[in-house]
């Protein structure tokens, strides 16, 4: 078998590219992928089917649903233009009403709460309030010298 060598062949290339060819090519490749981009983009279609339209408006009837069930109703406070309207006899009537009291509407329950036990421990211990004044006056007195 007789071996060839590549230094021995001819140089001559069997096809030749047009002339230009490779200068145009970037722009022929980009315009061709734009084309098919564009031929994408105008063809959109969208099937339709019964079973897609009911299962769609079934879905959402029920976010619908759970939207209007579980959204809470937002309050709005009062403006004073809406409590300038109440009169001073309905609030007495409403307050009446409640068995409401002064005391109820004193905004002291700390104290209130400290001092709980300590007119049951006074009852306990039979202390007469006149008793007690008197004690008070000289522990002041003291207390001043």
């Amino acid at each position: 078998m007789k071996r060839i060598k590549l230094d021995d062949l001819e140089r001559k290339l069997p096809f030749r590219e047009p002339e230009g060819y490779f200068e145009k090519l970037p722009s022929t490749v980009q315009s061709r992928i734009y084309e098919q981009i564009a031929e994408k983009e105008t063809s959109f279609t969208v099937s339709w089917s019964w079973k897609r339209t009911a299962l769609l408006g079934a879905a959402a009837s029920v976010v619908g649903v759970l939207l209007w069930v579980t959204y809470p109703q937002k309050q709005l406070s009062l403006g004073e233009e809406t409590l300038s309207q109440v009169s001073d006899a309905e609030i007495i009537t409403y307050l009446k009403d409640n068995h409401i009291t002064q005391q109820e509407m004193v905004v002291e329950p700390q104290v209130n709460e400290t001092y709980a036990g300590e007119d049951v421990l006074l009852q306990q211990l039979n202390v007469n309030d006149e008793d007690l004044r008197k004690a008070i006056q000289e522990e002041d007195l003291e207390e001043a010298i």
